[in-house]
């Protein structure tokens, strides 16, 4: 039952008609409905389904209704939307959408809403077509019951929180449902938080017949093959951002359901508990100038220690699929990072999401982060790092790309697959350095200050150097840690949900940017940082979707 079948078992899904769904939110019944009928008999089945449910969190270009892919992977269309990156790609033409993205100016039928609305309904689907079936079928180890069930509430949480972040107004589906079922209503974002919030805790709290915890309490307790898989520190995690960004989004005092002192006792099990901590050597500056990537993002270190969770990726699918690139096991957001053109070490890409030098230059030169964070392609001046690369500069091109997720040569279609469609990089989702500035936010606002500057200096004094942070916990602040989620997380898809969540008036000065031609940003308030509910959708429930203000 590890994360290798996880992987060869989507292949087998494919041919049992589970992963596929119809085009749009609500017409997600399986095509084949006496596979639906006859399949959800034994364990096997349950994990196939499982399989299924987490298959969806390797959709980095996902499809809309009518199966046009679409380059529109979470991290990168997070990091468009925020004050990091620019759209990019080869003109202005290139992909229209991602454009609208960049300048908050999306049309009610742009595709990449449309395929990111179907991508989540469908993993919600998925999810809930296991949790309904799951008590009816024959366990031969009865205790992977509880397990199963537990991920795949991580999994249906998890799909809901990406989802209702982007679109905010959604429907809440907690059941399979049939073409009778399109007239959907949007629900109160409170109550789909409320939801998101009893599912993270069900699988948190969920135990086994012998009174165990029903997760693995990390990572680190998996075998090599089973990493990826869901954990109580991954539930707990995930819960902690939940809680953070709903109450700062939404201006509340506590998430549905969770307290604040609740919050601070989940991520205070995760930093003492999990055995999880921050990798050493993480940023060493003669391995990232050798090798191009640093230590941390090496993908001869992924599922490192410092992983909570990561979405697994390989290169051993040799898909070849431009039709259906949602169904590819490579991670594709990597080819959208890259240099247009570049030899040697560095691959070729295409050159989205080119980075802001504005970002670039808040980091001190003597922070190592800088060079693990950033490529900057230009002639080296003084202590810039510049590398003089020989590169085809894109449209909105800054000189300045994403070295965490950038293609190498040393990491594509080893097995003879399409090199663009095969990357094996994971995307870190949850980074105990992440775990450890959320503990330092909760614990600064609700709880204990002696742990939060514990929290803080731990993430910055493994950068900076032991003793580098010189101040007494009355000192830290808000933004200090704030600070030091850009200087830690960039452009791994957090810092847009980091302004969001601090309020749109701040959101409307960070994210307008006052800059002048191609790279001018205008933040709209009138939108509150939310994407189009899709027209296609809207038209398929009769109306009963209604538009978000704004468009």
């Amino acid at each position: 039952m590890n994360r290798n079948n996880i992987l060869k078992s989507s292949i087998l899904v494919f041919t049992l008609g589970l992963t596929t769904a119809c085009g749009d939110l609500l017409d997600l019944e399986p095509p084949m409905t006496q596979v639906t009928e006859n399949f959800y008999r034994d364990q096997k089945d349950a994990f196939q389904a499982l399989t299924s449910a987490y298959n969806i969190l390797n959709w980095s270009a996902p499809s809309t209704a009518s199966g046009s892919p679409q380059n529109c992977a979470f991290e990168v269309v997070s990091e468009i939307l925020g004050d990091a990156c620019y759209a990019g790609g080869a003109n202005a033409n290139d992909i229209p959408t991602t454009g609208r993205i960049n300048t908050f100016e999306m049309r009610v039928n742009d595709p990449a809403p449309e395929a990111l609305w179907n991508k989540y309904f469908t993993g919600i689907y998925r999810s809930n077509q296991l949790l309904v079936k799951i008590d009816g079928i024959k366990f031969a180890e009865e205790n992977l019951r509880a397990r199963y069930k537990a991920e795949a509430l991580f999994l249906r949480a998890n799909y809901y929180f990406d989802l209702v972040r982007l679109f905010g107004n959604v429907p809440l589906i907690l059941t399979p449902i049939t073409p009778a079922d399109y007239a959907q209503v949007q629900m109160a974002p409170e109550i789909i938080y409320k939801q998101i919030a009893d599912d993270l805790l069900a699988a948190i709290q969920a135990k086994d017949s012998e009174g165990n915890y029903s997760l693995p309490a990390s990572s680190l307790q998996l075998a090599a093959a089973d990493k990826g898989r869901v954990t109580r520190a991954a539930a707990q995690s995930l819960l902690a951002r939940v809680w953070l960004y709903y109450t700062g989004y939404y201006q509340q005092n506590e998430l549905p359901g969770v307290s604040a002192r609740d919050i601070v006792g989940q991520i205070e099990d995760v930093i003492e508990n999990s055995g999880h901590s921050l990798m050493p050597n993480a940023y060493d500056r003669e391995a990232t100038l050798t090798g191009k990537t640093s230590p941390l993002f090496d993908v001869a270190n992924k599922n490192n220690v410092e992983g909570v969770f990561e979405i697994q990726y390989t290169d051993l699918s040799k898909w070849g699929s431009w039709s259906n690139r949602q169904g590819c096991l490579g991670n594709q957001a990597v080819v959208l990072w890259g240099m247009r053109d570049v030899s040697g070490l560095y691959a070729s890409g295409w050159s989205f999401a080119p980075v802001s030098k504005r970002l670039f230059d808040r980091f001190d030169s003597n922070d190592p982060r800088r060079l693990a964070t950033f490529i900057n392609a230009e002639a080296a001046v003084g202590d810039n790092d510049g590398e003089g690369l020989n590169y085809t500069k894109g449209y909105q091109n800054t000189g300045y790309f994403n070295r965490k997720f950038t293609p190498l040569t040393a990491n594509n279609a080893r097995y003879g697959g399409t090199r663009e469609l095969n990357y094996r990089n994971n995307y870190p989702m949850i980074r105990f350095a992440d775990v450890l500035l959320m503990g330092a936010e909760l614990e600064l606002l609700y709880g204990d200050k002696a742990k939060a500057l514990d929290y803080y200096k731990r993430v910055r004094e493994r950068a900076m150097g032991a003793g580098s942070v010189n101040i007494s916990q009355n000192q830290l602040t808000l933004d200090m840690i704030d600070n030091e989620r850009i200087f830690e997380l960039s452009l791994e898809g957090h810092r847009y949900w980091d302004i969001l969540r601090r309020g749109q008036e701040y959101a409307d000065r960070t994210l307008t940017n006052g800059e002048s031609n191609e790279f001018s940003v205008t933040y709209n308030k009138a939108r509150a940082g939310l994407m189009p509910i899709p027209q296609y959708d809207i038209s398929q429930s009769k109306g009963s979707l209604k538009q978000n203000p704004g468009y």
